[in-house]
């Protein structure tokens, strides 16, 4: 969330990577809301465990006691381990980010979203808090997402904060979690209020009289 925050700052200021920083930010938003709620649905209806040890850690003696709890956050995980969240949203998140950014060509682009998408997967391996079937078929979910998600929706922010908020909904259904809750909320606002945008005229919208 912090990444697409940043994208659209740069992008309202220097405008070198998108000509649309406000419709890119809320597209790449609602594909993030969409794959952590399909992440959770999966999750809880596969139901299968992490490897053993993968809640608890161990900081290293070089990081001070205040980044103890930062450091376990960063290299345990809880909960049920397939399919890996990290990897089916990092290959939505930064496949996404290829599709609708501006910057390089598009084959450099996937190039680099592809190789996050990697290391993100096989850091979740190493840190032992997922099989590699768990990251394989994130990864893979992820991909068959994103590509079904731009078929249906176009690229359109509206479009995919729908889809979105469908996927919340099946998300808060099945795990009932506040963060589920939060999701399905920022969804479906957001559709309400992107959809709202889109219909003011356009120098009602830019704030013209």
């Amino acid at each position: 969330m912090a990444g697409i925050t940043l994208l659209y700052v740069l992008g309202t200021r220097y405008q070198w990577f998108t000509d649309s920083p406000a419709s890119d930010s809320v597209y790449l938003l609602a594909l993030a809301v969409g794959a952590y709620s399909l992440t959770v649905a999966l999750k809880h209806a596969f139901g299968l465990p992490r490897p053993p040890g993968a809640a608890t850690a161990t900081a290293p003696s070089w990081i001070p006691a205040l980044g103890h709890a930062a450091y376990e956050s960063m290299v345990t995980g809880d909960g049920f381990g397939f399919p890996s969240g990290h990897a089916l949203k990092t290959a939505v998140v930064y496949g996404g980010a290829a599709f609708a950014l501006d910057v390089w060509d598009r084959p450099r682009r996937l190039a680099v979203a592809g190789l996050l998408a990697v290391l993100v997967a096989a850091s979740r391996i190493f840190l032992g808090v997922h099989y590699t079937v768990d990251v394989v078929a994130g990864a893979l979910v992820g991909v068959v997402f994103l590509a079904a998600a731009i078929r249906l929706t176009g690229q359109r922010p509206a479009r995919t904060l729908a889809i979105s908020a469908v996927l919340a909904g099946l998300a808060f259904a099945t795990s009932g979690t506040a963060k589920t809750g939060f999701a399905l909320a920022a969804a479906a606002v957001g559709f309400v209020v992107w959809t709202a945008a889109d219909r003011l005229p356009v120098g009602a919208a830019s704030g013209e009289r």
